[in-house]
């Protein structure tokens, strides 16, 4: 038995709960059209009527996708062979390269309230990290209807005025559709206040305001996920900025009143917490690049 079939294994062991399922983005593609796209989020729409799972954040991007889910590891595991099959069989039909046989997942327990903050905040932030798209305005993820009037601006119909016909070639499945489930006509896409559960989301999230400050400035929780389910972030030179601000703040400081060293070891510092490069810490710390690379790999300022 290999890693991938040992982790498997392991998922399957574990009792009802909410989970982080992360598919491995490191291949050819998994939607690469409009239409692709709409594939994957109609098959994410029927998950809770082919299995015992709640669906609670989605976000589906060209290379990956993330699921925020309720239900047991099994049934976790279960979803990603369903998404999986769906995927790969719509690439085979647009005549593109299919999935790789070892095609593999992640998933992530997520067992506080803290903690369903950071995976909800880190889905939702997912497109905005490789598009010029704010947080929580992607058309195939479901952040968008969190605190939002949005879905009111949808034109939609309901899945019980469509025929069966029009509902099989849409969903490509023989299960029968909720009739009172919303679909954009023009995309012939389920949209998400029609199948996401989001009480949970509302739980953790007060208020708007509270959901809108994590989402935008909870940097150091992206990491941390990003960690878990082993995706490689970089954060942009406005975003680096902003994170040299909050990590002086706390301490009671300014950047222009620390000393060589001083930068020298917060450049360490935000190295190793934040993932930032040599390149950007020395545009927001005001050092040239060859010294940071050596402060870096310097044990002086490792501690």
């Amino acid at each position: 038995m290999d890693k991938r079939q040992k982790r498997r294994a392991l998922y399957k062991t574990w009792k009802k709960g909410y989970y982080h399922l992360c598919t491995d983005g490191r291949n050819k593609g998994i939607c690469h059209d409009e239409g692709e796209f709409v594939n994957v989020v109609n098959a994410i729409s029927l998950l809770d009527l082919r299995l015992p799972v709640k669906v609670h954040a989605y976000e589906v991007m060209w290379s990956h996708l993330h699921l925020l889910l309720s239900g047991r590891g099994a049934d976790c595991v279960a979803v990603f062979d369903y998404l999986k099959m769906r995927i790969d069989k719509r690439l085979r039909e647009d005549g593109r390269p299919p999935l790789p046989k070892n095609y593999d997942f992640r998933l992530v327990p997520v067992e506080s309230e803290e903690q369903m903050c950071k995976n909800a905040v880190y889905i939702a932030r997912n497109a905005s990290e490789v598009k010029n798209i704010r947080p929580g305005s992607y058309l195939f993820g479901s952040s968008f209807i969190i605190y939002s009037d949005l879905p009111r601006l949808f034109e939609t119909v309901r899945a019980g005025d469509l025929s069966t016909r029009e509902l099989k070639r849409m969903f490509r499945t023989h299960l029968p559709i909720p009739p009172d489930r919303p679909i954009h006509p023009g995309l012939g896409m389920a949209l998400p206040q029609g199948f996401v559960d989001t009480a949970v989301l509302y739980k953790v999230f007060p208020t708007a305001t509270h959901y809108e400050t994590r989402l935008v400035k909870d940097y150091e929780s992206f990491v941390e996920i990003a960690d878990q389910i082993g995706e490689e972030i970089e954060f942009s030179l406005q975003e680096a900025v902003d994170i040299v601000d909050q990590e002086l703040t706390r301490v009671g400081k300014r950047l222009d009143g620390l000393s060589y060293d001083e930068r020298c070891q917060l450049a360490m510092q935000l190295n190793r917490k934040y993932r930032l490069t040599a390149s950007i810490l020395s545009k927001v710390l005001f050092l040239p690049a060859h010294i940071v690379s050596q402060v870096l790999r310097s044990k002086r300022y490792g501690k």
